[in-house]
C-alpha cells in the first residue's frame, strides 16, 4: 500500500463536510496503486495536497489536479462548482489522483518531458493507468477530436514532436485558437492506447520508466494509419 499523506489547505474554505468521502477516496487509491506498481515506485511516501480554491478547477467537473515532481500531488477542489458534489460522488477525485500519482512516479524516472512528444506519452500514460486503476475508458478530455480534425492535428504534432520548446498550454488546455482544447491529451491518450494493443503484456503500471520515444517509435505510424482510415 502506497504510503500517501494527505494535508488540507483551507485558506478559502473549509473541506470538513468532505473530508471523510475525501479520505475514503485517497486510501481506495493508495491501496489500488499500490497494488499494481512496482516496489520502487511504492517505496517512498507522497505528499498529497488538498487545496480549496474556488475557480481553479476543471468547470465540468469542480476538481482537478497537478504534479510538478516526485513525492508532491497536489488535489484542487471546488465546492461552489455546480459539478463538484457528483464528481466527488462518482469517485472523479479518486480518477484524478491516480493519474496524477503516475506523473509522480514518472518524475523520479524519464520525468515529464520538455517537448511535445513526451508530453503525449506522459499524459496519455497517466490517463491510461487511471483506465488500468479504475476502468472505464477515459474521460471527456480523451475524446475531444472530431473525426474531420485529426489530420491537420497529426500533421502539425507529427512536426512539433521533438522540436525545442512548445506551447504547452495551446496544445493541453486550448489556448492556441487553431488546437481544439485538450487535443494533447487526446492524442497522447490514443497513441499510447495504440501501443498497448500492441503490447498485450504491457501495462501503463509497469511503464513509468519507459521513455517516450519506444511509445511514439512503435505507436505513432499506425496511430495515424488507423485514426485517418476512419476519418
Amino acid at each position: 500500500m502506497l504510503d500517501l499523506r494527505v494535508h488540507f489547505l483551507e485558506a478559502y474554505g473549509s473541506l470538513a463536510p468532505w473530508r471523510e468521502q475525501i479520505l475514503r477516496q485517497v486510501d481506495e487509491t493508495a491501496e489500488r496503486v499500490g497494488a499494481r506498481v512496482p516496489a520502487a515506485d511504492s517505496a517512498a511516501p507522497i505528499d498529497i495536497v488538498v487545496e480549496n480554491r474556488p475557480g481553479e478547477t476543471i468547470p465540468e467537473l469542480g476538481v482537478a489536479g497537478s504534479c510538478y515532481r516526485r513525492g508532491l500531488v497536489c488535489l484542487t477542489l471546488d465546492p461552489d462548482n455546480e459539478n463538484f458534489h457528483a464528481s466527488l460522488a462518482a469517485g472523479e477525485l479518486r480518477r484524478m489522483l491516480t493519474h496524477e500519482l503516475h506523473h509522480s512516479f514518472r518524475h523520479a524516472t524519464c520525468g515529464y518531458g520538455s517537448k511535445l512528444g513526451e508530453a503525449l506519452v506522459t499524459e496519455g500514460l497517466a490517463d491510461a493507468f487511471d483506465v488500468e486503476i479504475n476502468g472505464g475508458d477515459g474521460h471527456p478530455w480523451n475524446h475531444a477530436i472530431a473525426a474531420g480534425d485529426w489530420a491537420d492535428l497529426l500533421e502539425r504534432a507529427e512536426r512539433e514532436l521533438w522540436a525545442v520548446g512548445y506551447d504547452h498550454a495551446g496544445w493541453f488546455f486550448g489556448c492556441d485558437r487553431a488546437l481544439p482544447r485538450w487535443a494533447g491529451y487526446t492524442i497522447g491518450y490514443h497513441l499510447v492506447k495504440t501501443y498497448l494493443a500492441a503490447n498485450p503484456d504491457a501495462h501503463p503500471s509497469q511503464m513509468t520508466a519507459t521513455p517516450a520515444s519506444v511509445v511514439i517509435g512503435e505507436a505513432w505510424a499506425p496511430l495515424k494509419q488507423g485514426l485517418l482510415a476512419a476519418a
